[in-house]
């Protein structure tokens, strides 16, 4: 993988919701067999593979569960492994797996022939789009026009289901790092402009039901003392993709630009590789620029708004040196779980590429495998300590971020918080502080259901300090009310004008 973070892999399911022509689709659908059942022998076959992936290869089974609890939970999975199943009973049995052991990159995915060909048939996904608030649902989105339901409204129920009981429900599929639940919340929503798919249209057909309509109780935004309810149609793959196509925008993943006299305002979407390329930003060059101004023009303060980023590559690390003023490591450590090749080679995506030498690395008392000091530059550079750019900002810094600050974005905000560089506002970041488990990926195909498993292969450990299992906690928890994100009204930006202009 040339990618740092392969974040691009996550989000892949709603391509091929969407992404068939529909000649495709005709010529597939009388092959689709709906009922299809897996014997008790090939889910077994299947979880075996999977169990064997994260006990020989998966670096972090053990990372935020003790083996002895992870151990009981997967046994007892395999339990229920004693009748037969359909391909979706089964994946639910294997994404809880996968969120169960608590790191946002280990990704379970629907076979290929599931998402194309029998998801719509089953199922209608949901025609809102909603915030999260205090665990209360608000309508913002509607895929009707006019809508049944105004923007604003509250959700209270769906099919008779509370939104609390859904909540419940649905937050522990969703895999997230350690014991943050912010990035759980804000992955049911359309959080990021580079987002893929809005996962509850996914997994409220799989973990909750297969409907093809709605009953729907809620809160009218303009008559707020009484409950109405309403029936909607779920969408069809067509009005689907029309649906998406319009709440989705695509904004530049770089914004610089200066909000008043002596505070400049660096907005960063992402820190994808794709994303760059759409905009044909550099960002080597962008990150130049933005920090030579900084500097010819003495700015006091800085606001780095890294909001609904979900990450990226190695540009983040780079963002790193230009705000730090001081040197500093990287990395406390690396490892791996495996020397030689993984001992499930034959079920991974480039499995004979992913040869790990065992002349440079060490085994550690738990059976791990880090790189030995001569080795350092070879795995990477950042395992050395790292210098401050010449041009780095050296005023005041806030930095804007939430839920959805994942992976490579909340990386940049652990160093800054380890290094009382900044002033955070916000919510808690999305990914870890001690570091994900991430860098180099494969991709586990199991072979009789076909599901497949999103495998990060490189244990990391940031040189900061941290509490285990959370990510950066914001100086400042501020959160928008309903009625600020429909008046457009940027509450968190709003809050730090007024903060700065106290100083």
């Amino acid at each position: 993988m040339k990618s740092v973070f392969w974040t691009g892999m996550k989000f892949s399911c709603l391509l091929m919701l969407l992404g068939l022509s529909e000649s495709t689709l005709a010529q597939k659908k009388a092959a689709v067999d709906n009922s299809k059942q897996y014997l008790p022998k090939a889910l077994q076959e299947d979880f075996l593979i999977f169990r064997k992936t994260l006990e020989t290869t998966y670096p972090s089974l053990y990372r935020y569960t003790d083996s002895v609890t992870m151990n009981a939970y997967l046994d007892k999975q395999f339990g229920l492994l004693n009748r037969p199943m359909s391909e979706s009973e089964f994946y639910k049995l294997i994404a809880l797996s996968c969120a169960r052991v608590n790191d946002e990159h280990l990704i379970a995915k629907l076979s290929p022939d599931y998402l194309t060909n029998q998801f719509f048939n089953k199922a209608r996904p949901f025609p809102f789009t909603f915030k999260i608030i205090n665990r209360r649902f608000y309508i913002l989105k509607s895929a009707f026009s006019p809508s049944p339901i105004k923007a604003g409204s509250e959700l209270i129920s769906i099919n008779g289901r509370s939104m609390e009981e859904m909540l419940n429900l649905l937050l522990p599929a969703i895999p997230a790092d350690g014991y943050i639940q912010t990035f759980k919340i804000r992955h049911l929503e359309d959080y990021s402009t580079t987002q893929e798919e809005n996962l509850f249209d996914i997994i409220y057909p799989l973990f909750i039901e297969e409907a093809t309509s709605c009953r729907l109780e809620y809160i009218p935004v303009d008559e707020p003392s009484t409950k109405q309810t309403v029936v909607v149609a779920g969408l069809t793959r067509d009005e689907y993709r029309k649906f998406y196509k319009e709440r989705r925008t695509l904004d530049k993943p770089l914004t610089f630009t200066y909000l008043k006299e002596g505070v400049a305002y660096l907005k960063i979407s992402s820190f994808l590789g794709w994303h760059r390329r759409v905009f044909k930003q550099n960002f080597d060059s962008l990150y130049q620029a933005v920090f030579d101004e900084l500097k010819f023009r003495k700015t006091p303060h800085l606001i780095l708004d890294l909001r609904n980023n979900e990450g990226g590559d190695g540009t983040g690390e780079e963002l790193i040196a230009y705000l730090l003023k001081k040197p500093y490591r990287y990395f406390d450590y690396i490892e791996k779980k495996y020397v030689g090749l993984p001992p499930v080679s034959a079920y991974l995506e480039n499995g004979k590429q992913l040869y790990v030498a065992d002349s440079t690395v060490y085994k550690t008392a738990a059976g791990s495998y880090r790189p030995k000091s001569e080795y350092y530059r070879l795995w990477t550079p950042l395992l050395l300590e790292q210098q401050p750019k010449a041009n780095h900002f050296d005023g005041q810094l806030t930095v804007l971020a939430n839920g959805a600050s994942g992976s490579m974005a909340a990386v940049v905000c652990s160093f800054l918080k380890s290094n009382q560089r900044a002033v955070f506002v916000g919510e808690e970041t999305g990914g870890a502080m001690e570091g994900p488990t991430a860098r180099s990926f494969t991709k586990l195909t199991l072979p009789n259901t076909h599901i497949s498993i999103v495998v990060p292969l490189t244990k990391t450990v940031n040189a900061v300090t941290y509490t285990k299992g959370r990510g950066v906690i914001p100086d400042y928890w501020i959160e928008p009310t309903i009625g600020d994100l429909l008046q457009g009204v940027d509450t968190e930006l709003n809050f730090t004008l007024k903060l700065i202009d106290r100083e």
